[in-house]
């Protein structure tokens, strides 16, 4: 008779086993299927633009130049936008992207800008050969940059001219300079610092070109 209480125990306690595992199995489908149902956040993505610079008409030269793809400095060679609350940290935005890296983006705008000018015979964005002259350059800056009184758009480029005729390799450098660009951000948004950035941009691509024109004319 004990052996078969002992027996009616074990019984129970394995149904209230096999119980409180459906108990767990069931919950745990819930919550998976809840989790699966969420709809995963969407990311925003964004790009940095402006009108063609007004730059003071000047007479052609008859030169050409080659844009080299700019470089990025760390960290800020990726398509994430970064921010900084001080300066001995900074972060990334997650669910906000830019649409391309910041070379791409600035490449092409300073090209777009050289051409716009029309203080050149010709503007290729590449290492070409057969240009008399070539500018290559680094981003150094790019991002957002928090105070508790405003937020500003930091953009820093530096940049390098050569002359490809000049046979003495110690001479071929024409000038490195850099542009520094500290702009407000109306809007405390990554849609405002894309604006902001925007117009940083275009106050550098005016120097720029004013300066390349001014050496080698």
């Amino acid at each position: 008779m004990l052996s078969d209480l002992y027996k009616g125990n074990i019984h129970m306690k394995i149904q209230k086993i096999f119980i409180i595992t459906l108990y767990v199995l069931f919950f745990g489908l819930l919550c998976s299927c809840s989790i699966k149902k969420s709809p995963p956040r969407a990311i925003k993505y964004y790009t940095i633009d402006y009108d063609k610079p007004d730059i003071d008409p000047q007479p052609a030269l008859p030169l050409t130049l080659s844009l080299e793809k700019f470089r990025t400095s760390p960290p800020y060679n990726t398509n994430r936008i970064i921010y900084s609350k001080n300066k001995f940290s900074q972060n990334k935005y997650y669910y906000h992207q830019w649409m391309a890296l910041p070379e791409e983006m600035i490449t092409r705008l300073l090209a777009r800008d050289l051409v716009a000018s029309n203080y050149f015979e010709a503007v290729l964005v590449s290492n070409n050969v057969a240009t008399n002259h070539q500018l290559t350059g680094t981003i150094d800056e790019f991002y957002e940059q928090d105070a508790d009184s405003r937020w500003n758009a930091v953009l820093s480029i530096t940049v390098t001219l050569l002359n490809k005729n000049e046979k003495d390799e110690t001479k071929r450098v024409c000038f490195q300079k850099n542009y520094k660009k500290v702009h407000p951000l109306d809007q405390k948004n990554p849609k405002g610092l894309a604006q902001a950035l925007g117009i940083a941009m275009s106050e550098i691509s005016s120097l720029v070109i004013s300066d390349i024109y001014n050496e080698i004319h």
